[in-house]
Order: C-alpha cells, then structure tokens, then sequence
C-alpha cells in the first residue's frame, strides 16, 4: 500500500499543488502531431492493493536562448529556462468493485507546472453506478507587447522628411493570468433517475497599460481583473425507451474590477509636481502666448500652459447576475422517428456600482482644470440594465424509406435589453458662471497651477436610457436521398425572420438561402463530401432602409466546402479539403466584398514499423473590400494611398447628402474615398520523420514554417504592414531513449524564428531562439 499512497499523493499534488509539469515546447500529447508523439515505455500491469496501476512521472529542466526582440519572445513564445516536472499520469482501476467501496477508477495527469505559461490538470473518479467526477484546472499566462498596436505614429521631423518616432513597447502592454477550474460531479449516472451539480470558476487578471483620451491621450496603468462564477445544477430522467427528459438551473455572477491609475509620468512642472503632456509630445510642439510661449517640455520640465495631466483615475465596480432554466428533451423511442428539442429562459441584472473617475490637470481646448464624474444612480451607481432572453429550438428527423429522410430543425431566439443611467460631473474651469459673463481668470495667465477656488464650479446632471429587442425565427428543412449505397445527396432550404427595435428603430429582415450537399463513398478506401450553403438578406419594407443591421455586413454570402480523404493502402493515408466562403454588400454607399478560402492537404506514410512520414500543408486567403471616406493632405513626402479618389461630393455629409460620413467642416478639397482593402494570403507548411528501429530507441523531427504575405490600404504613410507581413519558421526533434521498461531519457529541441519583412524598423521586432528540453521518464 506505500506505492498506492506515494502515487496517489503525486496524483492529488498535481491537481491540488502545481505539480507534474510539461513545457509549452513539448506540447501535450493529445495536441501533437503524430510524428512528434513520444512511445512509452513498455510497462508490466502492476498491482496495488485491489486495483491496478499505471502511473508515470518525467522529471528534467528547460534551457532556452533566444536574442532579438524580447517583447515579442514573450508575446510569442514566453518560454523560460528552469528545473522542471515535466508531466505526471496516475491510473487505477479496480480488480473486484466489491472491495472498493469508495471508487472503481480514479485517472490523474498533469502538466506545465514550474515555469510554463500554460499548467494543466484533469482528475476523474467514479464508482460504478453511483457516481461520477470529473475535473480539471488551467492557468494560462498571456503576456502581450506588439508595438504596433495603438503606435502613435509620430514624426520628428517635417512633413517633406518624415522621420518615425520609436515606440518599443506598445502602449496597450498586458501580462494576465487566466485560471479556470472546472468540476462537475454526477449522481446515480446509469440510474432512471440522475442528479447533475456543477461549479467553474474563471478569473483573468494582472497589470496591463491603457489610454485614456482626456486632456492628450494619456497612458493609464490598470489592475485588469474579471471573474466568473457558474454554478449549475440538473436533472435526468429517463422517461422511456431511447427517451430522456433533463432540467437544468444555471446561475452566473460577473464581477468586474478592473481600475486604472495615471501611469508613472515621465515630467516635472518646475515645483517638482509630476505630470504628462500624453503619448503625443513633440519637441515641435509650443503652448502658452507672448512671453510664456515655449516648447512643451524644457529641459524636462513640462510648459504650464500645455495641455496636461496630472492626476487620471478610474473605478467602476460591475456585477451581473444572469440565472437561467432549461429543459431539455431527446428521443429516439420509433426506430425511424428521433427528434429533441430545448427551451431556456434566462434574466438577468447588471449594475455599475461606487462608480468614481476623476481627472486633475489641463485641458487647454475647454479651459478645464478639474473633473469628478460619479453615478447618479442609487447607492452611488452609475447604471442598472436588466436583460431577458427566451430562445429554444426543436428538431425531428424521420426515415419515410431506406432510400429518403428527411428532417426540420426550428429556432427561436428573443431578447430584450433595458438600461439606464445617470451621470453626475463637478467640474471646475475657466468659464464664465454666467451667460455673457467672462472668465474668472485672464486667458493668457490660464495655465495648470490656476488654483480651483478661483475657477468656476458647476455640478451638472445627465441621465440616459435606451431598449432593445431581437427576435430571430429560423426553419431549416432537408432532405437526404440515398441514390445507392456509393451515393447520397441532401437538399433543402433555409429562411430565418429578423426583427429589431429600440427607442427609435424598427427594422425586420427576412433571409433565405439553399443547402445541399453530396456524399460518394465508392470504396472502403475513399469518401468524398461537397456541402454548399447561400444565404441572402433582404430587408421587409420601406422602413428598413439597408438589407442589414451592420452596413458593413454581407447581405449576400455562399459558402462551399469539399472533403475527400483516401487509403490506398493499409500504410498511407491522405486527406485533401476545400472551403471558399464568399460574401458581399451592394449597398453603394458600402460596395463591401469578401472571401475567405481555403486548400489543404496532410499524407502520412508508415513504410514500416521503424518509418513513418508525414507532410501537411494549408494556404489561406482572407481578403476584404469597404468603400471608407477620410481626410487627407498628401505632399511629396506623404504620397495619397494608391487607389484613393477625391469624392466630396459622396463623402461630405450635407443636407442633400445625409449618408455622407465625414462632417461638413472637413475641407472638400482633402476628402477622398478609399477602397480599405486588406488582404491575407498564409501559407503553412508541416513536415516530419519518425525513426524507431527498436523499443529502445525513437527520433522524431521536421519543421513548421507559416508565411504571411498581406498588404492593407495604409492611410499613414509611416504605417508598416507588421505581422501581416512576416515568416515563422520552428525546426523540430525529440528523442527518447528507453533504457529499461520502466525508465526513458527523453530530449526535445524546437527552435522559434520570426521575420518581418517590408517597411522601416521590422527588424525591431524579429526574434530566433531555442528551447531544449531534457526529462528522465519513470513509468511504474
């Protein structure tokens, strides 16, 4: 019994206590290819008590070197060096479930425990007929730093040199850590009568950096944390033959609590006050009047009169509550006849709460030195909204002849959302108090260090509110004819009903659309799948004025996708898929289009039982098309994106004109209308070798390479194309020697290359490196 203990505290550590491990290089076994699985040792049945046992453990460590870009490393790839449990795995099963009493099977594996981003744990027990567990904990680590996200673009020098100014971090860093454990526990499982209780808990949180556009577009730093509880509860019964009749109550509580503070600020005013003139200061830049005009910062102390910062904080506490009931029915009870169906009503309340955000500083634009912003709602909150939702669906299918069936499928889905708030804002600025009056302190000595008792105070008020409701119907019918027993071919029809209103809209849509599908099967060696669906979007009446809700949407799309997989003999396989979705929108204040197409194809080769191959590759093209109107003064230096015409007269919104979208201030000599495409062809390639010329011995490598070729229309001519653009290549080998039947050295190296290509400074963000990782395996 001391080597049932020992496991089963290893078992129960690795759930409970972070234990066995697996770096995110190894990868887990379920996610690998084939050609990179490792071979466990042969391992005799051994007996512990009145079960028997497999179990495992790999201990090692995890070396990694890597040079380049350490932002996008970790981004990436996050991969450290450090000692390791490489994994754990523990399973019993009983001999004679008459001297178990408490369980028949318990099963336990673990990895990514020690210094990987990714940790992983399941536990399984169940008793026979009586009961039944399952669990399982992950912990994710998300770090990101890609510095092209929300770059600022600026340039430090004129317009005919333009010069880009480094950003090396992105201004929207997060390092979050997600933790989701998830049980569920099941009560008399084969028994007419089953009982279901279940809990999952999911927090994200962890520092991140943000913006906030208040006086410049200021760099915030906020404590990210959101969290959901889910607690479910339920009902089987087995009414009667192929027939079960389940209930279930659900209850989620959201909270959320992230918060923000100004982030460390990189000037002084010159009494040593700290501030920041915003992610947008230029040494170009001046503020102030006569004598007091100079540069936004001199010498490091930041120009009062500027347009600043010195206090910017947020907390805005959020609670949902959503329970929800559902009852569910499936049946099979006539051979020929199945049907199911469910109905779910969920309701739910949302409240902002203690809501505080408060900024301190200048904002030269308003002549405002001071905001506090609270809810004015009770208790301090800053809105409540209740949501109902009612959806269920119910479908039948039936088999009229060997050669036919046919099947209906009914959705329904409705909601209806109301909210409300109530805004309250002190401010304090250089207004008049009164109407025609004039403001308490002179313009030009207006600056951040005007203290607020000589400003105006004013307290205003806002309340707001709004409603919206959704109802979708959708009916799909089909039928299946069985030509023979080589062929069969599908066809029917789908149609669906839309209605959404609010305070002020009343919109319905009706959409319609073909599905068919063939599938040949002429040999056990070969099957071949086509399914093709359309759908088009139409609006119900005059009142509707677009044919869909987002006008960016496609109104009329058609998708194919293809399938054939053949063995012509017991040692190769091969697969081969197509998919091509296509879509537009031809409202012509849109012109949108769209596709997104898929190849691809795997083989794998098992020449023997010492060789195998396997070869996989995928290219695919995402592209899109959108009429957009922008402003634009192009010089030698800023040339105007390739494709841009000068459309004023489509553009400018005006009386005669109200579907223009840019305002009618906007010089019409400057107003273009691009066509804001954005194309993303991707390759992928995949290739491995396995080796295994004895028990003793087994090699594995290849390599992975994705290729991105994309290109966008850039409106900022210092804009680069970044990933959208770029290569990673990851060579690959593992080798695992079994020097007896129970223990196995084991090796893994993955190399990780990125490139981008195109555009000034991608090479700020190119990395390679390596991960070598080294494990002793022990399996009993």
């Amino acid at each position: 019994m001391s080597a049932l203990a020992a496991t089963t505290i290893l078992a129960f550590g690795g759930v409970l206590s972070g234990l066995g491990q697996q770096p995110q290089a190894v990868q887990s076994e379920a996610a690998k290819p084939a050609a990179e699985k490792k071979p466990a040792p042969e391992v005799k049945e051994r007996i512990a008590g009145n079960y028997t046992m497999h179990s495992s453990v790999e201990l090692g460590g995890v070396i990694t070197q890597k040079d380049g870009s350490s932002a996008m490393w970790a981004t990436m790839v996050n991969e450290g060096t450090g000692m390791r449990v490489l994994n754990q795995s523990l399973e019993l099963r009983s001999i004679d479930t008459r001297k178990t009493p408490f369980f028949d099977r318990l099963s336990t594996a673990s990895f990514g425990y020690g210094g990987e981003p990714n940790n992983v744990s399941f536990l399984n027990v169940s008793k026979g007929r009586w009961y039944d567990f399952a669990g399982n904990f992950r912990r994710d680590r998300n770090y990101f730093d890609y510095n092209l996200l929300d770059n600022s673009l600026l340039s430090t020098a004129t317009a005919a040199t333009p010069a880009l100014v480094p950003e090396p971090s992105s201004l929207h860093v997060f390092n979050t850590v997600r933790r989701n454990t998830d049980t569920l526990f099941t009560l008399l499982p084969l028994s007419r009568l089953s009982f279901r209780v279940g809990y999952n808990h999911n927090t994200s949180e962890g520092p991140t950096y943000s913006t906030v556009h208040e006086a410049g577009d200021v760099l915030v730093l906020q404590w990210f944390r959101n969290g959901l509880d889910t607690y479910t509860g339920g009902v089987d019964y087995k009414l009667a033959r192929r027939t079960t009749l389940s209930y279930d109550e659900l209850f989620a509580l959201y909270k959320g609590d992230s918060s923000y503070v100004l982030a460390p600020t990189p000037f002084t005013l010159a009494n040593g006050t700290p501030t920041t003139l915003g992610v947008n200061t230029l040494a170009t830049t001046t503020c102030g009047s006569g004598a007091a005009k100079t540069a936004e910062v001199v010498n490091g102390i930041a120009n009062p009169f500027c347009t600043q910062t010195l206090v910017q904080s947020q907390v805005a506490p959020t609670r949902t509550m959503f329970p929800t009931e559902q009852l569910r029915f499936s049946s099979h009870y006539w051979d020929r006849v199945s049907f199911n169906g469910r109905v779910a009503y969920s309701g739910g309340v949302s409240n902002v709460n203690h809501f505080n955000e408060t900024f301190t500083g200048l904002l030269a634009r308003t002549s405002l030195r001071q905001e506090i912003d609270t809810g004015g709602l009770e208790n301090g909150r800053l809105a409540h909204n209740k949501r109902n939702s009612l959806n269920g669906d119910f479908g039948i299918e039936a088999e009229l002849t060997k050669w036919f069936s046919i099947s209906d499928s009914f959705d329904y889905r409705y909601f209806r959302t109301e909210g409300n708030k109530t805004l309250i804002a002190q401010t304090w600025a250089n207004v008049a108090a009164t109407t025609g009056g004039t403001a308490p302190v002179p313009p030009a000595s207006f600056n951040v260090n005007t203290p607020l008792s000589a400003l105006t105070n004013k307290t205003t008020t806002t309340a707001d509110g709004d409603t919206i409701n959704q109802k979708i119907e959708r009916n799909t019918v089909l039928g299946v004819f069985t030509i023979s027993p080589e062929i069969k071919i599908s066809g029917g029809w789908r149609f669906d009903n839309r209605h959404i209103t609010d305070t002020d809209e009343n919109f319905t849509w009706h959409q319609n659309g073909l599905v068919a599908g063939v599938a040949i099967t002429p040999s056990r060696t070969f099957r071949a799948n086509v399914n093709l669906d359309t759908l088009s979007w139409k609006s119900a009446n005059s009142e509707t004025t677009a044919n869909t809700y987002t006008r960016e949407a496609p109104n009329k799309v058609y998708h194919v996708r293809a399938r054939a997989v053949a063995t012509p003999a017991k040692w190769v396989n091969f697969a081969i898929t197509g998919n091509d979705f296509e879509g537009k929108n031809d409202d012509p204040l849109v012109n949108h289009k769209e596709h997104n197409r898929n190849f691809s194809l795997a083989t794998q080769v098992i020449a023997n039982e010492q060789v195998s191959f396997e070869f996989n590759y995928s290219h695919d093209d995402v592209f899109s098309q959108t009429d957009l109107c922008y402003a634009f003064a192009p010089t030698a230096a800023f040339p105007l994106p390739a494709g841009a015409q000068g459309s004023a007269g489509t553009c400018l919104k005006t009386p005669d004109n109200p579907g223009g979208t840019l305002p009618t201030q906007t010089a019409a000599t400057q107003l273009y209308l691009g066509n804001g495409t954005y194309n993303a062809p991707a390759t992928f390639f995949s290739g491995a070798f396995t080796y295994s010329p004895s028990k003793y011995f087994r090699f594995n490598g290849g390599a992975r390479l994705t290729n991105n070729t994309g290109s966008a229309e850039m409106l900022n001519p210092l804009m680069v194309p970044g990933a959208l653009n770029s290569k990673v290549i990851s060579p690959f080998s593992d080798l695992v020697i079994n020097i007896a039947p129970q223990w196995a050295w084991h090796g893994n190296w993955v190399h990780h290359g990125y490139q981008e290509a195109g555009g000034p400074g991608p090479a700020a963000r190119n990395f390679h490196g390596d991960v070598v990782t080294l494990g002793v395996r022990y399996a009993f």
